[in-house]
């Protein structure tokens, strides 16, 4: 009798030590949302880029439908970041309340960082959290969003990306141009000269 009551009682505590380790499973398991392909078929969408244009319009007051999330670390936000962005240091960007702030916000989601790259994978990271799709990333990092946004807004650089500016061979590689002729001044091409040339001899 007391074998079988010891035999029930190791019975349920191994169906409950089971139970407490799904439980726990279900609270710290960094489970995603999307699969791998449908993440990597929402990174490579182009329509996710926030510009300077667009950040020169909400700091004038035109848009106010946005959440900026800066994702470098409290010291430099406190040195100075855009106006209304909430402060999500990348470490700290998948806790379950940077999660919960994100999508109980109501905004479209704003990505930038000290290195555009970050918030490039801060997205990806996000999106495969299951987020909504409609996360953008600000182009360049916040040092230039200042230098061409902020203090004083340039249109030339409203469509400013990191990673146009670093892969601009142009910029970086020295070309070796020929040398212009003597005989014609630089940046115009050389007039054509007809010449009749006479055939001798015969079949």
């Amino acid at each position: 009798m007391n074998s079988n009551n010891n035999l029930n009682n190791i019975s349920i505590l191994f169906f409950a030590f089971v139970a407490i380790i799904i439980v726990i499973n279900l609270f710290t398991t960094n489970n995603y949302g999307r699969a791998n392909q449908e993440v990597v078929a929402l990174f490579e969408q182009e329509d996710y880029m926030f510009n300077y244009h667009q950040l020169h319009q909400y700091i004038q007051g035109e848009t106010d439908n946005y959440l900026f999330i800066d994702l470098r670390d409290a010291e430099s936000f406190d040195q100075g970041h855009i106006t209304g962005s909430m402060n999500i240091p990348y470490p700290e960007l998948l806790e379950r309340t940077s999660l919960r702030t994100i999508r109980r916000s109501g905004n479209i989601p704003v990505l930038y960082a000290d290195k555009e790259s970050k918030a490039h994978t801060a997205r990806m990271l996000l999106l495969s959290k299951g987020l909504d799709t409609n996360i953008k990333v600000m182009g360049g990092s916040y040092q230039k969003a200042v230098q061409y946004a902020i203090e004083q807004f340039e249109p030339a650089y409203a469509n400013y990306k990191d990673e146009k500016a670093r892969f601009d061979y142009r910029r970086y590689m020295h070309v070796d141009q020929p040398a212009p002729k003597e005989d014609s001044p630089s940046g115009i091409i050389p007039a054509v000269r007809e010449e009749t040339l006479s055939g001798q001899g015969g079949c």
